[in-house]
């Protein structure tokens, strides 16, 4: 499984061309939620930004402009009323990219974020929404403004096409594509952890649930996972992709403490990678692992396009119609089945 590269290169080719006609490099404002300590997020970033034309100026709507210029190496502009103003009036042509924004539970300005385009569209700029999650349950205002725009959607799943209604290119998540750091720079980060290299290394990547009952499901799963895994002469880590859990939990839920708790209940430490990586060597990382088991999706997603075996639980909507479509990953809908997936991935490792 991996992105259409060719749809993403025709969306993002000639951006901006209606107001520059060639005299100028294009500008372009990103929109998405970026700067926020998620990596997953950053991945997205990441890969648009090397697939837009050489030569464009790009500037960033951030929550935290100076993380994304420090990520990525390009201009970025706090997410406010003035600063998207003035954004708006500096570009050319606007482009949101991916993530799954666009579903239940609408913050604000994202429930006004189409609108805007449409605003900016009518203004003679160039827009696109690129590689887009959009799932049931959204405002009917939204989810109607988005169909009108067709032609300049794409999307990342199967799911995402039916909510829209069917007629839209579903382009597969951009991190599928993203060009990787190297194998040396995977192995210092691993290295820099603390992960012993000289076994098959199973990644856990935790993620904090409002539902109780699916989060001790969860631990238990990986719980279980681990201590198969080093009883068969593994090492196991955990990958940390957030610096905050979701679903409002705060930093008390983040990553990085459920690994902490995941490790008490083994009683015996886990080393932990990330926070805060970048996003092409999070995905280098994810790499060098014989598996890896959990929930957050794009550690799914680096996996698959790094030809690594994964397996993720179905909870989430955006998950769930990933895992229903790639290659090389299992979907698992109870914590009885990981038994059996560990097994096959260590005969896999043996096989070698």
């Amino acid at each position: 499984m991996s992105t259409d590269q060719a749809a993403v290169t025709d969306q993002l080719a000639g951006l901006g061309a209606r107001r520059t006609r060639g005299r100028r490099p294009a500008r372009v404002l990103v929109i998405g939620n970026f700067g926020n300590g998620n990596t997953g997020d950053e991945a997205l970033l990441a890969r648009a930004l090397q697939e837009l034309p050489p030569g464009t100026e790009v500037s960033v709507l951030s929550r935290n402009p100076r993380v994304v210029e420090w990520l990525h190496g390009v201009d970025a502009r706090p997410m406010a009323a003035l600063s998207f103003a003035r954004g708006l009036r500096w570009s050319d042509a606007v482009v949101v990219v991916g993530g799954g924004m666009f579903g239940a539970g609408l913050p604000p300005m994202v429930r006004l974020l189409p609108r805007v385009v449409d605003a900016a569209e009518a203004a003679g700029r160039d827009t696109a929404y690129l590689a887009i999650g959009a799932y049931p349950g959204m405002p009917s205002a939204v989810l109607r403004r988005l169909r009108a725009a067709k032609g300049r959607i794409t999307v990342r799943d199967g799911l995402s096409v039916e909510t829209l209604g069917g007629g839209v290119p579903n382009i597969g998540d951009l991190a599928l594509g993203l060009r990787p750091e190297s194998h040396e720079a995977a192995e210092r980060a691993l290295a820099g952890a603390g992960v012993d290299r000289s076994a098959p290394l199973l990644l856990l990547s935790l993620k904090a649930l409002p539902d109780l009952a699916r989060m001790t499901a969860l631990q238990d799963a990986c719980q279980l996972a681990a201590q198969r895994w080093r009883e068969s002469g593994g090492v196991v880590a955990a990958l940390a992709l957030s610096t905050h859990a979701d679903y409002g939990l705060g930093l008390a839920r983040r990553d990085a403490v459920l690994a902490a708790e995941l490790a008490e209940r083994l009683g015996e430490p886990i080393p932990v990678v990330g926070p805060q990586l970048p996003p092409a060597l999070a995905k280098a990382v994810v790499g060098q692992a014989a598996g890896v088991l959990g929930l957050r999706l794009h550690a799914l997603i680096f996996a698959v396009g790094g030809g690594v075996p994964c397996a993720g639980f179905t909870w989430e909507e955006k998950t769930q119609a990933f895992l229903a479509s790639a290659d090389n990953a299992t979907a698992l809908d109870h914590p009885s089945a990981v038994a059996g997936w560990v097994e096959r991935s260590l005969a896999a490792v043996a096989a070698r």
